[in-house]
């Protein structure tokens, strides 16, 4: 028997899926409206679209523990060079930092930025003390002649802590170059004391163990030292 061929308007009718009425189940009311019977879908897109700038995978953007704001940074500052920067902390928050990346930010800053600003101003510093010794002795050739003397001077009669002191600034060096031509008061190097540079501060350094039991070479030397400069000519 012959098939009778499909009524295609009535096919058409009966393959069209079927829409069910009523809000979508899960969905917010505020995604829906009731007299219309229609999903608000531009609101629910927009929504959509703002929690996907926070992150691309909202669960994930929890879990990395990205803040609502960048008021919300809990960080902790590593040194009192550095202060909580809001301009700084907006800038992490647009870019999607996690507290975690942003105290990073910080501790880098104390760990690599500051030392080495650190280092610049210790040299500036040191390059206009430099300047000023030059101009005090009268040019580059005859400071570079003069503070040999000094070092090699102060080295020997000039306790290392005090010597450290006052090597670091102009004012210091100049003391230094004006004890070592005057040759007196001397510094001890062992108290950091000033002691006058005669023969009787000379007889009670004699009488330490260090010079005529234990024979230290050192020791003797600047005792040996202390008179030549007394009497050159012995």
């Amino acid at each position: 028997m012959k098939k009778n061929a499909e009524n295609l308007l009535e096919t058409s009718v009966a393959n069209q899926p079927q829409i069910s009425s009523g809000k979508p189940q899960g969905l917010p009311d505020k995604f829906y409206d009731a007299t219309t019977g229609q999903v608000k879908l531009e609101e629910l897109i927009q929504a959509y679209n703002d929690l996907a700038m926070r992150d691309d995978n909202l669960i994930e953007g929890n879990l990395r523990n990205i803040p609502n704001s960048y008021e919300d940074y809990e960080i902790t500052i590593p040194s009192p060079y550095l202060e909580r920067d809001d301009e700084v902390l907006k800038r992490m928050f647009e870019k999607r930092f996690t507290n975690e990346q942003a105290q990073l930010v910080y501790d880098l800053a104390n760990e690599r930025v500051l030392p080495y600003i650190e280092e610049m101003t210790v040299n500036f510093e040191a390059a206009r003390q430099i300047e000023k010794l030059v101009a005090y002795f009268g040019g580059q050739e005859r400071f570079n002649e003069v503070s040999r003397q000094i070092s090699s001077w102060a080295k020997q009669n000039v306790n290392p802590k005090v010597y450290e002191a006052l090597a670091s600034t102009s004012e210091g060096v100049v003391a230094l170059y004006q004890m070592m031509s005057s040759k007196e008061p001397v510094l001890s190097k062992e108290s950091g004391n000033m002691q006058p540079l005669n023969e009787e501060t000379l007889r009670r350094m004699m009488e330490d163990p260090r010079y005529w039991r234990d024979h230290d070479k050192e020791y003797v030397a600047r005792i040996t030292r202390g008179f030549e400069k007394l009497y050159p000519s012995k």
